[in-house]
């Protein structure tokens, strides 16, 4: 096989905090659209296509100088229970790999190309000379759509800055799972105020990002302005219930594209019931478009606004380790279509 022909998207030595057995080269697998399970697949084929980042291997070595790195720091969390000092350097390791996961996977770039097919043809359909186009035999993509939403990301870091990242502890009977796409996003805060458009950009007001690391731990990034999550000082051991690991294993079952994952302690019935639970909200996150009429510009010629958000899961959580903040209680909502954490972005567009 050529060399680094097989690229994850999911890094290998994170599925492996989730493996069933003693050499860490097998893992319980619950396939999404079948729901069948299989007791110990090869961790080696999971999470990866051939050459997903491309064929020069640029890419593929750059996650890999960042796995290294961050791979190390990772296993002394998962080991420890204990988070990096805050704002350390390894605390920025782990803060970048979170969202650096979030934008790398089969499931991200799927739905990047989709906001793209259906952004271009809405605005086809103004031009005359698209009338007869068959739309439905067409769909509009990019190749590199994974180097496109990386490029929005690394181009959204500063906006993510003031997000924080706490530890949650799970000692409950049930475990936490992971998937194919494991870093999920939610906001209670816009859901709570029945904010009509996205909630889940990376600007958003009380956003909230998910990330399984261990059956017995799960990394939250929040807006610290919105949300209290255990003190001011406390960003390690935070206690869950498992009303709390429901509603995580809920959220990752609705984002996981293809493949659930979990140890041999999670049964086959469980599998099926977070299954059979999430369907009723599968439909629930899709995207919206809103076009607004032509305006003619200066020279003669003609604009077209699309302004596109993608509808949000609403589980309505009542999540046990975390509280709003009397400043998002006391919050007055602006009326822009995106409810933005930092004035000084107002005017930059999220990416949903």
């Amino acid at each position: 096989m050529p060399e680094k022909k097989k690229q994850h998207y999911v890094p290998k030595f994170y599925l492996k905090f989730f493996s069933t057995v003693a050499n860490q080269k097998r893992i319980k697998l619950c396939l999404k659209k079948t729901d069948k399970i299989i007791q110990n697949a090869d961790l080696q084929n999971q999470a990866q296509e051939d050459y997903f980042y491309g064929k020069d291997l640029e890419r593929e070595e750059w996650f890999g100088n960042i796995e290294d790195k961050t791979s190390v720091i990772l296993k002394e969390v998962v080991k420890t229970k204990v988070l990096p000092k805050n704002k350390s350097d390894e605390y920025y390791w782990i803060w970048m790999f979170i969202l650096l996961q979030a934008y790398r996977t089969r499931a991200n770039a799927d739905e990047f190309n989709d906001m793209v097919d259906k952004s271009l043809k809405a605005i086809m359909k103004f031009e005359p000379k698209f009338k007869d186009f068959k739309y439905d035999t067409h769909f509009f993509a990019y190749d590199d759509a994974i180097e496109k939403t990386l490029d929005i990301l690394l181009k959204s870091l500063p906006m993510m800055m003031d997000m924080q990242i706490k530890l949650l502890f799970n000692e409950t009977s049930k475990e936490i799972i992971t998937s194919d796409n494991p870093v999920s996003k939610y906001n209670q805060f816009l859901e709570s105020r029945n904010f009509p458009y996205g909630h889940c950009g990376m600007a958003s007001k009380g956003l909230q990002i998910f990330y399984p690391l261990a059956p017995d731990l799960i990394l939250v990034m929040y807006d610290p302005k919105v949300y209290k999550i255990g003190n001011r000082k406390q960003f390690s051991k935070i206690q869950i219930n498992e009303t709390d690991v429901e509603f995580f294993n809920s959220l990752t079952c609705l984002y996981a594209n293809e493949a659930l994952y979990g140890t041999s302690n999670v049964s086959d019935f469980q599998f099926e019931k977070l299954l059979e639970r999430s369907k009723k909200f599968q439909n629930q996150k899709k995207l919206e478009l809103k076009q607004f009429k032509p305006t003619i510009n200066d020279d003669e010629t003609e604009s077209i606004t699309v302004q596109h958000h993608r509808t949000p899961f609403m589980l309505h959580p009542n999540l046990s380790f975390l509280k709003q903040t009397q400043h998002a209680k006391s919050y007055r909502l602006s009326g822009y279509f995106a409810e933005i954490r930092d004035e000084r972005y107002r005017s930059r567009k999220s990416r949903y």
